[in-house]
């Protein structure tokens, strides 16, 4: 498997992660019980730590897919900032 095809697969892995976090999100919060609930919401934030290991291993792999992140948390940050200036002059 070529480094590119294993970035393919990566980013399939991360669409698993995500689901996962959302499954275990809402069985956590559809019950009642305690214990079930701790478990699932330390299961969950397991998760999250895979999607934090596996966009790291994708970067590593296609490094295209670092500089686009990166340009993406640009402009949330522009938008961010354009948002404290309207509410500073409210």
């Amino acid at each position: 498997m070529s480094d590119q095809e294993l970035a393919n697969a990566i980013r399939l892995d991360i669409a698993g992660e995500l689901e996962a976090i959302y499954l275990y999100d809402a069985h956590a919060e559809a019950t009642d019980n305690l214990l079930a609930k701790k478990v699932l919401r330390d299961i969950r934030d397991e998760e999250k730590q895979h999607m934090g290991e596996l966009l790291t291993l994708l970067i590593a792999l296609d490094p295209k897919e670092k500089e686009l992140f990166e340009h993406g948390e640009g402009e949330v940050k522009e938008m961010m900032e354009e948002l404290e200036k309207a509410c500073k002059k409210r």
